[in-house]
């Protein structure tokens, strides 16, 4: 088992307060082999899934763009090509994290800063496009995040989300809990000694909402779903919002 994490994902996620500090500890121990992980743990379609993302995004000449649980910059790199003539912030609460994506950056539209998805450091209707790849599940209060999230819109704006996605059926959700707490939670064992590190994934859908409170929550918040596509046999989804 790792040295330095051995917090037990179970007891740590349903207090704000708690997740947050799991979620900085974890991601620190996850970052040096996280690109790898994800490769490995979505059977190569993560890089795919997050080409999808950025595709569903309108076209606009010069975009405020945020990322928000930026990781190791990958969506804020598609980001950044598509829309050459914006900006791109991306947000991460882990330093490890944010110091990969500062060296793996190549473009000069991009910078990455340290910050809490339920507080975002950026003033109202300040962003044109607001993202995130696995963002929202591992949000300390998701329904806080989604207000940030509408706060910091712009009224014309639009946020894409990627992230595991909960069946509304028990029998489906479960089924699903043992297939991911038992694959990611191999490359946990495998790249960090234990499979807290990504079996974490699993640990995490217990307290996230299913397909249909997660669009409620996103109505009570101000926004209209606009989009909305599985991959991953569902597992995974894609998600594009707009204020109402």
């Amino acid at each position: 088992m790792s040295e330095r994490f051995r917090l037990k994902a179970r007891d740590w996620l349903d207090v704000p307060g708690r997740k947050r500090i799991y979620n900085e500890r974890h991601f620190a121990e996850a970052a040096p082999r996280y690109d790898l992980a994800t490769r490995m743990m979505s059977f190569g379609r993560d890089a795919a899934w997050k080409r999808a993302l950025v595709a569903a995004l309108p076209d606009l000449p010069s975009p405020v763009c945020l990322d928000l649980a930026c990781g190791t910059g990958d969506v804020a790199f598609l980001l950044a090509g598509r829309y050459p003539g914006g900006v791109v912030t991306g947000l991460d609460l882990s330093p490890p994290m944010l110091a990969i994506a500062r060296e793996r950056s190549r473009f000069a539209n991009v910078r990455f800063e340290r910050g809490d998805l339920c507080d975002l450091p950026f003033p109202d209707g300040s962003a044109d496009v607001v993202t995130g790849s696995y963002a929202l599940r591992n949000a300390p209060d998701l329904r806080k995040t989604v207000a940030e999230v509408h706060r910091v819109l712009s009224p014309g704006g639009v946020a894409a989300f990627l992230d595991f996605s909960n069946p509304e059926r028990s029998p489906l959700r479960n089924l699903q809990y043992l297939l991911l707490r038992g694959w990611c939670g191999l490359w946990g064992l495998l790249l960090h000694g234990t499979p807290e590190i990504h079996g974490y994934i699993a640990e995490s859908l217990r307290e996230f909402p299913d397909r249909n409170r997660l669009r409620g929550i996103f109505r009570e918040n101000g926004f209209e779903v606009s989009t909305e596509r599985r991959f991953f046999l569902g597992i995974t989804g894609l998600v594009v919002l707009r204020p109402g």
